[in-house]
């Protein structure tokens, strides 16, 4: 298992903060694609409409589509995400730590990737670009939570 940690302050209120990371179904809007991150999409009803407030989606990747829900959730400080392909063999857990001070919010991303099988050889490169996004991730979660209404 490999693990990384990214620590940003966001000029806003924790609550703007928390529920911009809990509306998974909106993270097209402000996190754009990379060479590593293609998109997410959360499951659809009868319709194309997005399910509001579902704990599952599915991000589209490198190395294929990772199946991904919510697993936790402690309103406007913490939600905790976990992650797979549907082989078993890349697993990830990511946990956002939302800190009110007063206006401003101190978010903690923290990543722990998981490799089994073939993919073991090559956990150190997909920690390293896991690792970078998390980065991006949080520069534009900063950007988008900042920008003026």
């Amino acid at each position: 298992m490999k693990s990384f940690t990214d620590t940003i302050q966001i000029d806003a209120p924790a609550h703007d903060v928390y529920a911009t990371l809990r509306a998974v179904d909106a993270y097209p809007a402000w996190l754009g694609h990379s060479l590593v991150y293609r998109g997410t999409r959360v499951p659809t009803a009868a319709s194309t409409v997005p399910v509001p407030d579902s704990a599952t989606y599915v991000d589209s990747t490198m190395v294929g589509r990772m199946r991904g829900e919510l697993i936790d959730d402690v309103p406007d400080h913490e939600l905790r995400f976990h992650q797979s392909k549907p082989s078993g063999r890349v697993d990830a857990l990511i946990v956002y730590g939302v800190e009110d001070r007063g206006g401003v919010t101190r978010v903690t991303r923290i990543g722990q990737l998981t490799t089994h099988g073939v993919y073991r050889a090559v956990e150190p490169m997909f920690a390293m670009m896991a690792a970078r996004e998390s980065r991006r991730t949080m520069r534009a979660l900063k950007a988008h939570v900042e920008a003026p209404a």
